[in-house]
């Protein structure tokens, strides 16, 4: 008799539930729980293993690795690959391939590992990399089935085709398409192929970001949503704080969650942080309003804990939040709580209120350099952004045209 493990059972609940809010439809959520409950009745442990799903696959769905493959087997494929990954990082991976599981070995393994290395070494963040590794190995099991025994004998009919079959999944290949032409950048900067194929990879992602302005709120706004915020509970004390730390400061949902006591010096009236994302460390003004909230939060809501975390789970074990909360969830709450209407192309997670502090800073006439430094930013060419954003300053920027008449 198989043993229907009540952990393994919560983990298809939950991933469930964060589908469910995705805005997964009941009639997909149906099929993926036919997969999982068939599975929970074949298995004999308690815990996500790949080669126990591989096992399942092959003896209850039929599946052949490396052969063509049914709607029916793809189905079954996805759900336990959506479980596999909902296990390790507690999300939903919305573009998830029907492809083959993706622990089988290709004749490009090490070359995968060393790109992978390079990213490390170069800082990159760890979401950022798992991403470039996702991608890249989808394409490097693609080059594996498509016969392809070493990386020297890439070329542009293989890009291609590997395009065409992401695209008829989906119909955009703008994710796919920053991954691989910073792989390819790096097969040809370490010599593995003599061309650039970088160069090949259309730049639809920059197109994509183009059409699409990043979200500023309206004073009033913001006004709103911080007044709905119910500051006499400790979990409306917590909120309050993170969120005013987005508005005021622009801080990022990874920093925020990443605040430790050592990073503010109250006698000083700052707050100093190394960016999860960047590396780089930035010093803000200890602002009248955020230090009160965050006193308010840390004297009459925090729980007692040694963590060095300023922000902990309300309940215990009082962890500290973890880094697949991107605060989305906890904004939203209030924004919907103050009855604002968000539209479809409308952006409302916490990313929103750094957009928002760099818009109005733009206005004020702060220099772009400037703006740069409050956000963290490398360089004034990621907040140039924001110039899109800010119709009067866009105005400014037209040319008086002197007509003439000829004599």
């Amino acid at each position: 008799m198989a043993n229907q493990n009540n952990s393994l059972c919560q983990l298809m609940t939950d991933a469930a539930a964060e589908m469910k809010r995705l805005g997964y439809t009941e009639k997909s959520l149906k099929h993926y729980w036919t997969v999982w409950k068939r599975y929970l009745k074949f298995t004999s442990i308690d815990r996500i293993e790949r080669s126990d799903m591989d096992t399942f696959l092959k003896k209850m769905y039929s599946y052949v690795e490396g052969g063509d493959t049914t709607r029916y087997q793809r189905t079954a494929i996805r759900a336990l690959n959506v479980l596999e990954y909902f296990a390790e990082y507690r999300k939903i991976y919305i573009r998830f391939p029907v492809t083959a599981p993706t622990n089988v070995e290709t004749p490009f393994d090490s070359i995968l590992s060393a790109f992978i290395s390079t990213l490390k070494e170069c800082g990159y963040a760890k979401a950022t990399i798992h991403t470039h590794e996702r991608v890249v190995n989808r394409f490097l099991h693609f080059l594996k089935y498509e016969g392809l025994a070493s990386i020297n004998k890439l070329d542009e009919k293989h890009i291609s085709r590997f395009m065409l079959e992401i695209t008829g999944h989906r119909g955009k290949i703008s994710y796919e398409s920053g991954s691989l032409r910073k792989f390819f950048r790096y097969l040809h900067h370490e010599g593995f192929v003599e061309k650039d194929y970088s160069l090949f990879i259309p730049a639809s992602n920059r197109l994509r970001c183009r059409e699409h302005l990043p979200t500023v709120w309206e004073k009033d706004d913001v006004s709103r949503i911080l007044k709905c915020i119910d500051t006499g509970n400790p979990v409306g004390k917590r909120d309050y704080a993170m969120i005013l730390l987005a508005i005021r400061l622009g801080l990022r949902g990874s920093d925020i969650k990443n605040l430790r006591f050592s990073d503010i010096n109250w006698e000083a009236d700052t707050i100093t942080i190394t960016q999860v994302k960047t590396k780089e460390q930035v010093i803000f003004p200890l602002l009248a309003d955020v230090g009160k909230a965050l006193l308010d939060y840390l004297m009459n809501s925090r729980p007692i804990s040694n963590e060095p975390y300023i922000f902990l789970a309300l309940r215990a074990p009082y962890n500290p939040l973890p880094s697949e909360n991107h605060l989305h969830q906890v904004l939203n709450k209030y924004i919907i709580r103050s009855g604002i209407s968000i539209t479809a192309d409308k952006s409302h997670g916490m990313h929103s209120m750094r957009h928002t502090l760099a818009s109005r800073l733009l206005k004020q006439g702060t220099p772009l350099p400037v703006i740069s430094g409050i956000l963290g930013h490398r360089d004034s060419n990621a907040t140039a952004e924001y110039l899109r954003v800010d119709t009067e300053q866009l105005r400014s920027c037209t040319l008086m045209l002197e007509v003439r008449k000829d004599d």
